[in-house]
């Protein structure tokens, strides 16, 4: 994974981003979502032109910079218009000496049985710590997946079931013999954009797709 860490660690580096510290007080975002919009993993219309796929690790600085800076802008420009919908790909790139980014992505899985993966999602983001330090620990995912008000009990129980944790590391797998090495890697309609991009050109490619009589079309690995 040194090939991961080096972009990852590029992008911040272009982007300025400051280090992330322990959480104290959860952050809890203002983007509601409701659960017609939601399915799972996934926000937005089946019948959208537009598939955005998002390989993301949950400890990736600069996937926390396109969920808090670029995230609601997607959705409330076309996603509730009906242009787009977006499917999570969760991996878990960065386990060097920790299963931070596993236990992350299991807690997310797990809220996504109960349709809150999108809230569970954007906490965890919002209320990143720093890489593979311990911060986001049992306790921490925990208060994740309280704060994105989950049935604790039903969610206790899946984290502790092995196939979750090992759908995650499959879905690592196959993104990564799919060439996607590093994240975040946005695939849109067969599309890829590697890193942090300019709203605009995202946008700007939306838009063209929508227009396009082609149908929505992935080159994800199958799942």
């Amino acid at each position: 994974m040194t090939f991961v860490a080096v972009v990852v660690g590029a992008v911040i580096i272009f982007f300025g981003l400051p280090k992330n510290e322990p959480p104290g007080e959860l952050i809890v975002p203002a983007m509601a979502y409701t659960d017609e919009l939601t399915n799972g993993e996934v926000v937005g219309s089946p019948d959208a032109p537009v598939v955005m796929e998002v390989y993301s690790d949950f400890q990736c600085p600069a996937c926390k910079l396109f969920v808090t800076d670029q995230l609601s802008g997607l959705v409330n420009e076309f996603v509730k218009p009906g242009l787009l919908r977006i499917e999570a790909r969760d991996v878990a790139f960065l386990t060097r000496g920790s299963d931070e980014s596993l236990r992350l992505a299991v807690g997310a899985a797990c809220a996504a049985e109960q349709d809150r993966y999108w809230q569970f999602h954007d906490i965890a983001f919002y209320n990143q710590g720093r890489e593979n330090q311990g911060d986001h620990d049992a306790a921490f995912i925990a208060r994740v997946a309280d704060a994105a008000g989950v049935d604790r009990a039903a969610w206790d129980t899946c984290i502790a079931r092995s196939d979750v944790a090992a759908e995650i590391q499959s879905q690592t797998n196959g993104a990564t013999s799919a060439g996607i090495s590093s994240t975040p890697t946005l695939v849109v309609n067969g599309e890829r954009f590697v890193g942090v991009q300019q709203y605009s050109v995202l946008a700007e490619r939306i838009r063209a797709l929508a227009a396009s009589p082609s149908p929505a079309a992935s080159e994800a690995p199958a799942q």
